[in-house]
């Protein structure tokens, strides 16, 4: 597997941001090297973590799990788990993993 991130093309800053939380590389290589989800696809279990803390989960279309932060936080990362797969993953705005596929990203939220 490939870790070495200097190969993904990403800006000095999401690299460094990287290099800083060097346990999240080998998922994310992982994640890299799989095929986008395929068109259609409507996972069970929607998960958001910010800053890789749990911050929405859905089940079923049902929320089951949200908690709250300030109106002014700005995550480090951003990931989406779909079905306890890594989907998508952000470091500030740059997009370091997306496998939504045929799934719509809208602002931030599955839609």
């Amino acid at each position: 597997m490939n870790y070495d991130i200097t190969a993904w093309g990403l800006s000095p800053g999401a690299t460094a941001y990287l290099n800083q939380h060097p346990e999240r590389i080998p998922a994310l290589a992982v994640a890299k090297a799989l095929p986008p989800l395929p068109p259609g696809y409507g996972p069970e279990v929607v998960e958001v973590l910010f800053d890789d803390v749990p911050y929405l989960r859905s089940v079923g279309g049902v929320l089951v799990f949200s908690r709250d932060c300030l109106p002014d936080y700005q995550p480090g990362c951003v990931e989406y788990r779909l079905d306890d797969q890594l989907a998508f993953f952000q470091v500030g705005r740059e997009v370091v993993i997306d496998r939504m596929g045929g799934l719509g990203l809208v602002q931030g939220r599955v839609a």
